[in-house]
């Protein structure tokens, strides 16, 4: 069910501060880098180090506030930032990244202020691009398309990035929830929507906490409902797994801790594999032969190299063959058979004064080839044309990538998913 979440673009990504854990300092860490600021008076510092060294949640908050408040806002936010540092990405999170950044998730929400994940802050902007995208399916340009790659991610708590508004002491945290009523129904809004993956998430942030009860309630969620949230976590017992998934919405995907967390990178890589666009365009077209009619364009060529590249890396066997001339590709269907042909419109270059998209649809019928047409063509005069493919048995008529890949799925998923 997170598989099918994620591909119908239904799912949002919560990443905590696990997942950044094995690239920046820990917090008490940055805690004392922070108190060993010269400004500090020694009064200051040495009450700082009694509460790090105790090391309680409680003790960490407060010394973090003491320590904002003696610094004032803007130092604090620019010594946080020179303590944070540049993460040290090294090959394992460099892959952990690229996994995470690799799932087409409707959007990406994060706690972390690291700078790890670049994104925008909380606002009318964000809001909008996780609660109402203009592109959010596993075909659109933005999961892959280099030139147009673009995950929407959203820095909850801010960016050491751009120092902007970070969330750090309990005090920051209380004015983001209570005077910002804007963020909680974003919050609320995304809980009760979309399905959420938690990644390196604790769940022992009490308010966070009590708004997915709050969720639960509005839902009315019983055991046997669909679960409502997945979360990577290590060493869960069975018996917790049972307990989450009855009574708190969440289906716990377990792994083992040891050696190193490694099985939380395995699970996200695992994901990875089963979502990718290119894997999910190859899998979809599993043992298919596709004739493409199209003389060689540059308008067709990253797209086609996609499309081709995704039957070849998911090892679904399938081909696809391109064609300059109609008679040749209909001969070839005759003889090797087809399951999808993708004809361009080609204005006025039929034997008849017509559109190559009309020829080849009237010689389909003619010679009862039984293959779905799609007429993959410009936009240009796309309403009219649209009407005269439609009228001639084309199953569909498409002048974007996102519409082919989209009809690909449509003509090629099981009629009992």
């Amino acid at each position: 069910m997170l598989i099918r979440s994620i591909q119908a673009g239904e799912c949002v990504a919560f990443v905590g501060a696990g997942f950044s854990a094995p690239a920046v300092p820990q917090w008490s860490h940055l805690l004392e880098d922070i108190a060993q600021t010269e400004r500090l008076s020694i009064a200051t510092r040495e009450r700082v180090s009694r509460l790090v060294e105790r090391g309680t949640s409680k003790d960490l908050e407060a010394s973090a506030q003491i320590l904002r408040d003696e610094l004032g806002p803007d130092d604090f936010g620019q010594t946080l930032s020179r303590a944070v540092g540049e993460p040290v990405l090294d090959e394992r999170m460099r892959g952990r990244i690229e996994a995470l950044l690799g799932i087409p998730f409707r959007a990406i929400l994060t706690t972390n202020f690291d700078g790890i994940l670049d994104g925008r802050d909380p606002g009318r902007d964000a809001y909008l691009d996780v609660l109402r995208p203009s592109g959010h399916r596993w075909w659109d340009q933005r999961f892959w398309n280099p030139e147009r790659s673009r995950q929407t991610i959203v820095n909850l708590h801010g960016s050491t990035a751009t120092g902007n508004d970070i969330v750090f002491t309990r005090e920051d945290y209380r004015r983001r929830l209570y005077a910002n009523p804007g963020y909680v129904t974003f919050l609320r809004s995304v809980m009760a929507t979309t399905t959420v993956l938690y990644l390196g998430f604790s769940f022992t942030d009490a308010y966070l906490d009590e708004l997915r009860s709050e969720i639960l309630a509005l839902l009315a969620y019983r055991g046997g409902d669909r679960p409502i949230a997945y979360a990577l976590l290590n060493d869960v017992t069975p018996d917790e797994i049972d307990y989450a998934r009855r009574h708190e919405g969440i289906e716990i995907i377990s792994y083992p801790s040891e050696p190193d967390f490694a099985g939380f990178d395995e699970a996200l890589t695992s994901i990875h594999r089963a979502t990718d666009p290119s894997r999910t365009l190859g899998m979809l077209l599993s043992d298919a032969r596709v004739v493409w009619i199209d003389p060689a364009s540059d308008l067709v060529e990253y797209g086609m190299g996609f499309l081709q590249g995704a039957a070849v890396a998911s090892g679904a066997h399938a081909t696809i063959d391109r064609f300059d001339s109609v008679d040749a590709a209909l001969e070839s269907i005759e003889t090797n058979g087809a399951q999808l042909v993708v004809t361009r419109w080609g204005h006025g270059l039929g034997p008849d004064g017509g559109s190559t998209a009309e020829h080849v649809l009237g010689e389909v019928r003619r010679r009862d080839l039984r293959v779905p047409v799609v007429v993959f063509a410009s936009g240009d005069h796309a309403d009219d044309n649209k009407r005269s493919a439609m009228g001639l048995g084309a199953t569909s008529f498409e002048f974007t990538w996102e519409g082919l890949f989209q009809e690909i799925e449509r003509i090629f998923r099981p009629a009992s998913l």
